[in-house]
């Protein structure tokens, strides 16, 4: 039986190893923008448990068509096979794969999206990333970042700290929010992931979320997390106060919450 989920709103638990059990819980809402470019989705298999988002880039002809093509390979190449033996090579695999599918679909015209997936296997979390949506886990009341967004602000710090930009170029691009890796990029090579996997504990949350999520920020996604509720009513309560933020500007935004038990 094909165990891909997508667009759910409600799910029991189920086990993820490790005496450890999570439920998922998803939400999404266009913003003020004209349409909505983000896909997301989950699969559940014996052998792990995947969840992903993508953020399609909408100054460019199609993002929405960019992040389905994305979740729709992940979660296809994910349901094929055990691929947990190997995840690196998965992750990587699958970002270029979607990177050739993306480029193949849109020929000349320009198209692309960032991803962010994890890989959920006994107490284990693997992760990987391109461009600059978001993997957090919440412990211990404290939201942890896991990724690190590929922008030319982060790109200039990594630029100076290994000898090959002046501290001016820095903060000169200190705001610079950019992307300077994307699926559907013509110069894409690799995708971003963890040295190694992180160990869940009893009460984690992870989140995957696109960047409208964060005009929240750190404490107001705290400030929710923090309450006793299902993962679904997380989702739920972070995009309402998304929607009702007095942002005028709000883009799209996505999350997936994966609450561990």
């Amino acid at each position: 039986m094909n165990k891909i989920l997508r667009m759910i709103k409600e799910i029991k638990s189920f086990a993820i190893g490790n005496n450890l059990y999570a439920d998922i819980g998803n939400a999404q809402t266009i913003g003020t923008r004209e349409k909505q470019d983000d896909s997301f989705g989950t699969c559940i298999k014996p052998y792990g448990v995947q969840a992903i988002v993508a953020d399609g880039i909408g100054g460019y002809v199609n993002g929405k068509l960019a992040s389905q093509i994305t979740v729709e390979t992940f979660l296809d190449e994910f349901d094929k096979r055990d691929v947990t033996d190997n995840l690196s090579y998965f992750f990587q695999k699958t970002a270029i794969l979607s990177n050739e599918r993306i480029r193949d679909e849109f020929g000349e015209t320009k198209g692309g999206t960032t991803v962010v997936s994890v890989v959920l296997k006994d107490d284990k979390m693997f992760w990987t990333s391109v461009g600059d949506s978001n993997i957090a886990v919440f412990r211990k009341d404290r939201l942890i970042m896991v990724n690190r967004k590929e922008n030319v602000k982060n790109w200039l710090e990594n630029q100076y700290y290994a000898g090959y930009a002046r501290r001016e170029e820095v903060l000169d691009g200190k705001s610079d929010k950019r992307l300077v890796n994307y699926l559907g990029y013509d110069g894409f090579r690799k995708a971003d992931e963890g040295d190694r996997p992180i160990l869940l504990k009893k009460k984690d949350r992870v989140l995957l979320y696109s960047d409208g999520v964060e005009i929240l920020g750190q404490i107001g996604l705290e400030n929710i997390l923090k309450k006793r509720m299902s993962a679904q009513k997380m989702a739920d309560a972070i995009i309402q106060s998304v929607v009702t933020s007095k942002k005028i500007k709000k883009d799209n935004a996505t999350i997936v919450v994966l609450k561990i038990k």
